[in-house]
Parts: structure tokens; C-alpha cells; sequence
């Protein structure tokens, strides 16, 4: 009987390592174009928007926010958006014990109306490829 449950821990341990190095594989591929903005919050008032689509994904286990936010671009870039405002991105508690703290990243498709090029540092964004050297900072409490 132990053998068994120890076959079972080691499964499950080796298949969420193997999840962890093909998510960042896959964030290696991405091109350098396939990058969106991205706002904490929301634009100036002055750029108008319509919302596409909520995005909200989260890791089974433990790693980092890095791991994550290429599905959130690629996502958002799927569904035709121009930004991504509401972004997230932090370490959420699990429910089971071995999901004790887990990437989680969220936000909001947006596609500009009417359509038009926005300079994205120019509007208070940040832009990224995918990576977290490119998103923004988590807001600073007061």
C-alpha cells in the first residue's frame, strides 16, 4: 500500500514539473511582436474602449506569475485586443495543501474604439512581450 501512494506522489510531482518546463518553453518561443499593453488600472479618459473578454488564469502549483502571463497575451492578442486593462498578477492561496501559494494572473481585454495606435507608455501602460520584465509594477499600498 505505501508503494502504491508513493508511486502516486511521485507521478503527480514529476507531472507538474514537466507542466512547469513546457510553460517555459513555450515563453521562449513567443515572438517579439506579440506583445499588448498592459494598464493596472485604466486608461485617461480621453482614450475610449470597449471590453472583449475577461482573462483570469492561474498555475496548478507553485512557480511564478512569468509562467502564466504568455497565455495572457496570447489570449488577449487571440480574442483581437489592442490592451489589457485591470491586469494582476500575483501568488494567490490554494485550496489543497500542495497548492498552498500559486500564480495567478487576471485582467481585461480591451480593444480601442475607434481604432487607433496608442503609445502605450504615452497612455500610462506598460507593454510586454509576455515576460514580467515588461508588466507592471503591483500597486504600492498606502
Amino acid at each position: 500500500m505505501r508503494y502504491k501512494l508513493t508511486a502516486v506522489i511521485v507521478f503527480f510531482c514529476a507531472s507538474q514539473l514537466c507542466n512547469a518546463q513546457t510553460t517555459a518553453v513555450s515563453s521562449e518561443q513567443q515572438s517579439p511582436k506579440s506583445g499588448i499593453c498592459l494598464f493596472t488600472g485604466t486608461p485617461p479618459p480621453e482614450f475610449t474602449y470597449t471590453v472583449l473578454k475577461e482573462l483570469d488564469y492561474g498555475k496548478g502549483s507553485y512557480g511564478s506569475v512569468n509562467d502564466i502571463l504568455p497565455k495572457l497575451v496570447e489570449d488577449a492578442k487571440a480574442a483581437g485586443a489592442d490592451a489589457v486593462i485591470h491586469y494582476n498578477g500575483a501568488q494567490h492561496f490554494g485550496f489543497w495543501p500542495w497548492r498552498l501559494v500559486r500564480p495567478v494572473v487576471t485582467g481585461t481585454a480591451i480593444k480601442w474604439s475607434p481604432a487607433h495606435d496608442v503609445d502605450c507608455a504615452s497612455a500610462g501602460g506598460h507593454y510586454t512581450t509576455g515576460t514580467l520584465e515588461g508588466a507592471p509594477p503591483p500597486p504600492t499600498k498606502k
